[in-house]
């Protein structure tokens, strides 16, 4: 009986290995039947393919977002945006003497279609009135009071000083006595008489755009 004991007792310590081998064996089958797969040509070219189209995608997306982001910025309307704005060049034609004794030369502006409005205008008025500002510094009182009047009918112009401070330091306007130090100044300019009258003071230049 003790001899049968110890062949029972070995048999059951070889029973573990056993297992083992058939675990092994079976792994092995296993990676037999399913074995690694390189992707063809086919596949690595539809991949790529599909990387490009979504990066072009996003590549056109973010232009579209860009531009549409730029020309929202570039239709935010100016204040003075259906006033007549002019430059320093525009101002000397139409205030400086070049020597014939009279004040403003106005032929420069005939037969130039940017002009036409503006020569329009200056034909039917006998003054010409010219505000100067700069766009940096709007100053509200005078803004709102120039939105409420209806000065369509009037040789009635803009100037930024923000775009055309340094063109009117020039000695062809030493006679209009512009301080270019203020933000704000009004020109009248009486055609027939020929005089000039400036307004520095907004207070003041609120009195005069009033009277328009």
């Amino acid at each position: 009986m003790a001899r049968v004991q110890q062949v029972n007792q070995a048999n059951k310590k070889k029973q573990p290995s056993a297992q083992k081998n058939v675990s092994d064996k079976q792994n092995k089958e296993l990676a037999k039947t399913n074995p690694k797969r390189e992707p063809s040509k086919n596949e690595i070219l539809f991949f790529r393919i599909g990387m490009s189209v979504i990066a072009l995608t996003l590549i056109t997306v973010a232009i579209i977002f860009t531009i549409e982001y730029f020309m929202n910025d570039e239709e935010v309307p100016g204040v003075y945006d259906d006033y007549i704005s002019i430059t320093a060049s525009d101002l000397k034609y139409l205030t400086y003497d070049d020597g014939s004794g009279v004040y403003g030369d106005f032929s420069y502006f005939q037969g130039k279609t940017d002009y036409e409005e503006l020569l329009q205008l200056i034909n039917d008025n006998n003054e010409i009135y010219v505000y100067f500002y700069r766009g940096s510094d709007i100053d509200e009182e005078i803004k709102e009071l120039i939105l409420s009047k209806d000065l369509t009918d009037k040789a009635f112009f803009l100037i930024d000083l923000d775009e055309a401070e340094e063109g009117l330091a020039g000695t062809e306007f030493a006679h209009l006595d512009l301080d270019l130090t203020r933000d704000n100044l009004f020109l009248t300019f009486d055609v027939e008489a020929q005089t000039f009258s400036l307004e520095v003071r907004v207070v003041d230049i609120v009195r005069e755009i009033g009277k328009l």
